[in-house]
């Protein structure tokens, strides 16, 4: 039974980032390294300092490896950050990964770090972390599912 579940990601986000996702102005999210990760995976996403909290998931809707210096050309519109921003970030980096997502569901209550530490015994990934079926269902519970669409 478990083995047939998908895995789920849980992906460290700046608290603007995960915002902006969450409101569908962000739909395409940078990474330096990125495993390779089925489009439909679920994407939960876990607010860095100062909030500290899981706030939403978004649904993969796929990654691409791309140059780094081709990303602000391709997605600029896309990727919620400015152009020397993503600059200082990718520094360094030959190619980038790109998530794109889609789906975007805030959750009534923000999951706070204690309680993914309580619930879980997880502390947040400096990047991502995989998560089985049975985590990512004992968090949304804690997040009361997700905000009714207005």
């Amino acid at each position: 039974m478990g083995s047939q579940m998908k895995r789920a990601l849980l992906i460290s986000v700046k608290p603007r980032y995960a915002r902006a996702i969450l409101e569908g102005r962000k739909t395409v999210e940078v990474r330096r390294r990125f495993p390779e990760v089925p489009p439909g995976t679920t994407v939960v996403l876990y607010s860095s300092s100062p909030e500290r909290a899981v706030l939403g998931t978004v649904r993969l809707k796929q990654t691409s490896t791309v140059p780094s210096d081709r990303v602000w050309e391709m997605h600029s519109d896309a990727i919620g950050i400015a152009e020397d921003a993503l600059g200082e970030y990718l520094d360094g980096a030959e190619a980038s990964t790109l998530l794109e997502v889609e789906d975007p569901q805030t959750w009534a209550r923000p999951v706070s770090l204690a309680s993914l530490r309580t619930l879980l015994g997880l502390e947040p990934p400096q990047s991502f972390r995989y998560l089985d079926a049975d985590q990512v269902a004992l968090i949304a519970t804690s997040g009361a599912e997700s905000l009714p669409a207005s």
